[in-house]
């Protein structure tokens, strides 16, 4: 299966990493400009260049005109996102966002029944917002549009504008301050993670999340329709790579995206153990902590159902573990250079976060065994 994303400037784009989490498909970045997509569309999907495409702003207006049938969900919003060809060769346009802004209050626990709500922007992404507020019980959901500013009474403010991605980071179209009753935030804006609108959201003490699971969430719904899979899929995802490359929290935001089971093997381990990987490791050494970090992997691994696992960083040096793992599900390595591993690390409470020397030498150990894992993404 080939996959990609249409839109007009994508260097900030991260869907190529995102979709391999679910697949093994080609995904591609198109940057076209607005006399461009007419044609490409039509020629790219005849001449099998891909079997799905996302699109992005500014043109998921544009690709809705250009769909010779619509999902209801589609027409509904009067956008498209992800268009796929019939077998009679007519392109056929969907939208997954609304799916995954469903996962972004759901993930945020945001119920916004009753609630005053403002949409900064009036473009593809804010209507959508919208039908998916109203759908969710909302009172009144306004457009704020450029120059203008969101009501004092509104509950919760979404960011549907490209305002704040990278490389201008530093820019916000409100100020979350001036607005003591919002309850939530949220911004769809995915890169930077989080971004400066959701930490001055956090600092003020309110419920606040960037796009990132709605990313994950669009992509996971993306997948199922272009795969017929359905939610009938019976997968484990294994997340590998080096301490603090990542694997726990984007477990936890692909579990909030799909709503698979969330499970840390860290944390499996000390269920089992009844005391902390430190502790086990100076009571009883490395070989006991290893012991079990293998029967709680095995079990892991015989449970039903979907889920999405973070692994230990050392979790599958042992071939038995490895092959355990394959067998049951993907395994995808996180990949992350050193410098990037050190500036994260701040202590913690696992034995092997100590200090930058320490993990610099477990990272050039480990290299050939990290490298040795086919499904790679660098984040």
């Amino acid at each position: 299966m080939k996959a990609g994303l249409l839109g007009r400037k994508l260097g900030h784009s991260l869907s190529p990493q995102i979709h391999r989490f679910f697949g093994d498909y080609e995904y591609r970045l198109y940057e076209k400009e607005p006399e461009e997509v007419a044609r490409f569309l039509r020629n790219g999907f005849a001449d099998g260049d891909f079997d799905f495409l996302n699109v992005t702003i500014p043109y998921k207006q544009t690709v809705f005109e250009l769909c010779d049938e619509l999902s209801p969900m589609a027409r509904k919003l009067g956008n498209v996102n992800f268009v796929t060809r019939t077998a009679d060769g007519k392109l056929r346009g969907d939208n997954t966002d609304a799916f995954g802004v469903a996962r972004l209050l759901e993930a945020n626990g945001i119920d916004v029944r009753g609630w005053n709500c403002a949409i900064l922007g009036a473009g593809g992404a804010a209507m959508t917002v919208k039908a998916v507020l109203e759908e969710r019980g909302a009172k009144r959901v306004t457009f704020v549009r450029r120059g203008e500013v969101p009501a004092q009474d509104d509950g919760l403010i979404v960011n549907a504008t490209p305002v704040g991605m990278w490389p201008h980071a530093d820019e916000v179209r409100v100020d979350v301050l001036h607005y003591v009753a919002s309850k939530a935030v949220l911004d769809l804006v995915y890169n930077p993670s989080p971004t400066r609108l959701v930490r001055e959201a956090l600092a003020a003490g309110k419920t606040a999340a960037d796009g990132m699971v709605m990313l994950l969430a669009q992509a996971w719904r993306a997948f199922q329709l272009a795969a017929r899979t359905g939610d009938a899929r019976r997968e484990t995802l294994f997340l590998y790579g080096p301490p603090a490359s990542g694997k726990s929290t984007w477990a936890k935001r692909i579990a909030a995206a799909t709503g698979w089971t969330l499970v840390d093997l860290d944390a499996e381990i000390v269920k089992a153990a009844g005391r902390t990987i430190p502790e086990i490791f100076a009571a009883e050494g490395e070989a006991v902590f290893r012991a079990i970090e293998k029967d709680c992997l095995r079990r892991i691994c015989e449970d039903a159902g979907t889920k999405v696992v973070a692994l230990g960083g050392g979790a599958l040096l042992d071939s038995e573990n490895r092959a355990t793992a394959e067998a049951a599900g993907r395994v995808v390595l996180l990949d992350c250079d050193v410098e990037t591993l050190k500036s994260r690390m701040t202590g913690g409470d696992r034995p092997l976060s100590v200090d930058a020397a320490k993990l610099e030498a477990l990272v050039k150990a480990r290299a050939a065994h990290y490298a040795s894992f086919p499904r790679r993404i660098a984040l």
